[in-house]
């Protein structure tokens, strides 16, 4: 099952550097970076289109795209002559990928943050150390004193 793109060629294209490349390249390497898009922020973005993607998503899937572009054969380093060209520390991936800063970027741009609370509900036996000796006698629910009103 592919993904569905959540850009377009033409939205790629109208950006610096995109204009050259083959529209059949920009159409894979936008499918599979939506895939991973998608995949990162689940389900969030599972219905979301090219006309419904939050534009700092669109950024994202602009610059991993760049990169599997600018750097298609995962290089850290090249060296012509007396030029030098250094890909700096995540230049040698060949393949697409999220880096940390874009997983989170997407995170919040959907509204899916890291944190967040569960509701949970426990029916427990009372333990005998939680009972008491309430008005006359014998170990009852501490409960059962509250909602009598003594």
């Amino acid at each position: 099952m592919s993904a569905t793109p959540l850009v377009t060629v033409e939205y790629l294209q109208a950006l610096p550097g995109f204009g050259g490349a083959d529209e059949a390249t920009l159409e894979a390497l936008i499918e599979q970076a939506s895939g991973l898009v998608i995949d990162a922020v689940s389900p969030e973005l599972d219905d979301a289109d090219d006309t419904t993607c939050p534009s700092t998503v669109a950024t994202v899937i602009s610059s991993m795209i760049r990169r599997g572009l600018g750097n298609p054969r995962g290089a850290q380093q090249e060296t012509l002559g007396d030029y030098s060209y250094s890909m700096g520390s995540d230049g040698g991936v060949a393949t697409l990928y999220m880096t940390r800063r874009e997983v989170k970027l997407c995170r919040r741009a959907v509204g899916k943050l890291g944190a967040g609370t569960v509701p949970l509900e426990g029916y427990l036996p009372v333990q005998r150390s939680e009972l008491s000796t309430v008005a006359g006698g014998g170990g009852t629910d501490p409960w059962d004193a509250v909602t009598a009103g003594t």
